[in-house]
């Protein structure tokens, strides 16, 4: 899952009209219904916990719809995941030890990115665990548990994988507030 070397393919066609229409119709105030100020607080707490038993850095990124242009032309929920990482400075933390969990309401979608320092480290299938755990809590309605549970799972792993250094205060290079776009 990590972003290094990675081939990004379309999977969406081209000027896919409904899916460029239900992007359009999703509105930010459907990611703030499911995801309201009282959750992203919690959210933002639990990363904030999170990080300071570890040495990565965790960005959610919550987007009701992609921009209509990149939907047009086919770009993927990835491909707008792998874009956000850039963008936030997920990839450019000290140790190459960033993780953005994006979600996107229109498509449904959900994908996780792992840098190169953490994604050596850990197995591909671990991140799909992760990702398909959120995925059955989405399809049930449960979704900041669901997202609560997925932040949990990844403070274990990272913990496991990469814990603080004893007695060093944590680098925390990175916002901890849930971004809603």
């Amino acid at each position: 899952m990590a972003m290094a070397n990675e081939a990004i393919a379309t999977q969406h066609n081209t000027h896919d009209v409904s899916r460029w229409l239900r992007h359009l119709g999703t509105w930010r105030a459907h990611a703030r219904w499911l995801f309201p100020d009282k959750a992203l607080d919690a959210l933002e707490a639990a990363i904030r916990d999170s990080e300071k038993e570890h040495r990565c850095e965790i960005r959610l990124v919550i987007e009701a719809a992609m921009p209509l242009a990149a939907v047009w032309h086919g770009h993927t929920c990835r491909q707008r995941a792998i874009h956000l990482f850039r963008q936030l400075g997920v990839a450019h933390t000290g140790e190459r030890t960033g993780i953005l969990l994006y979600i996107n309401i229109a498509d449904h979608d959900i994908e996780l990115i792992a840098d190169k320092g953490v994604d050596a480290l850990v197995s591909p299938r671990t991140w799909d665990t992760v990702v398909a755990q959120m995925s059955a809590g989405f399809r049930d309605e449960r979704y900041v548990q669901s997202v609560l549970d997925a932040l949990n799972t990844l403070r274990g792993i990272a913990r496991e994988f990469l814990p603080a250094h004893a007695g060093a205060a944590p680098d925390n290079a990175l916002t901890d507030r849930p971004l809603m776009l």
